[in-house]
């Protein structure tokens, strides 16, 4: 007769099996799932805008995905269209400017620098600066450009990949629109089974949290958006409206306002306006710093968790997983933190 296996290899087998066919499922959905993450993101953050739109529409679903899905296309791709369109037409006249910013002459330093606490050791390097070649420039800065260049093609990808990812987002925030109930009611039913009440419970943290990152994000980029755009047109900055929508997108993006304001502060200093290169360099180190305040501050608003929770969420997400780390970040430190909470009171 034979004797019964042991629970325990029942067991094993049966993880092993599970183990195994989860790896595969990953391996499969692997391609797709920036696509499916962002998607999520999307639908999750603006899921009470839409149920509004079908209200409008008289409770018609089809319309209201349809009206939200155009909304999203023009919302992005618009903005982006113009940016790309205004900057190709334009490529020589940067180009140009580009090398006139290298070749200088650059100013050198204003003689109440020197009366400063170590500014005579200040003005010595700027002196020294100014006198450097532009072959020079260039080698220094290449090492630093080609790493911003990796970082960019390994966070964004190619323009082909980010082109695919872009349309099957918007094909899969179409589905989800259409189904959101159902996906909602699978979720919780497969949250309940896993971990009971609990569960049930952090996944609804974790949608509420990410509908918060997402209103304190586009809010945020909102505003640094105005207030650089501010900053560029009271210092001169030709063609400001259009360098507003590059921060608008940068900021959307989690680049930051940096990235424009920096190079508009060093050509105020080519033109012989150090004042306003100067005071425009300080405007981006505020925008800088009150980037990371300002979202975090929101979120928390519309979360209701800890504002260090959120704030480390943000910044850490970010640094592990680029962008969507962003909405990744503070919902584990959230989900997490209230689990640990109800353990905690259990015990």
């Amino acid at each position: 007769m034979n004797q019964p296996r042991p629970q325990f290899l029942n067991d094993a087998v049966m993880l092993a099996c599970v183990a195994a066919l989860l790896y595969g499922v990953l391996a499969v959905l692997r391609p797709f799932l920036p696509a499916i993450l962002w998607a999520t993101i999307i639908v999750v953050a603006t899921w009470p805008l839409m149920l509004r739109v079908q209200r409008f529409f008289g409770g018609r679903r089809g319309l209201a995905v349809a009206a939200m899905s155009t909304g999203l296309f023009a919302v992005i791709v618009a903005p982006v269209a113009l940016l790309l369109g205004t900057l190709i037409t334009r490529l020589p006249a940067l180009r140009d400017l580009a090398a006139r910013m290298i070749a200088g002459p650059w100013p050198g330093p204003p003689d109440w620098l020197a009366r400063l606490p170590y500014g005579s050791h200040l003005a010595a390097s700027w002196q020294q600066a100014t006198e450097r070649t532009p072959d020079y420039w260039a080698e220094t800065v290449k090492p630093y450009l080609s790493k911003a260049i990796f970082w960019l093609g390994q966070h964004l990808g190619t323009l082909g990949g980010i082109t695919v990812d872009f349309l099957l987002t918007l094909v899969l925030v179409v589905v989800f629109y259409q189904h959101g109930e159902a996906l909602a009611n699978l979720i919780q039913k497969l949250a309940r089974r896993v971990g009971g009440a609990r569960a049930t419970e952090s996944a609804l943290l974790a949608a509420q949290a990410m509908r918060a990152i997402a209103a304190g994000v586009v809010v945020t980029a909102l505003v640094e958006a105005i207030l650089s755009g501010l900053g560029l047109w009271v210092a001169g900055i030709p063609e400001a409206a259009i360098l507003t929508s590059l921060i608008f997108l940068l900021c959307v993006m989690q680049l930051g306002t940096l990235p424009v304001l920096i190079p508009a502060a060093l050509w105020l200093v080519s033109q012989h306006q150090l004042g306003w290169g100067i005071a425009l360099t300080a405007w981006a180190a505020l925008m800088s710093v009150g980037d990371g305040v300002l979202r975090s501050w929101l979120i928390q608003r519309g979360a209701r968790l800890p504002f260090m929770l959120i704030l480390g969420g943000v910044i850490g997400g970010l640094l592990a997983f680029g962008a969507a780390g962003i909405f990744i970040g503070p919902v584990l430190l959230a989900v997490a933190q209230r689990i640990l909470e109800r353990w905690a009171s259990e015990a």
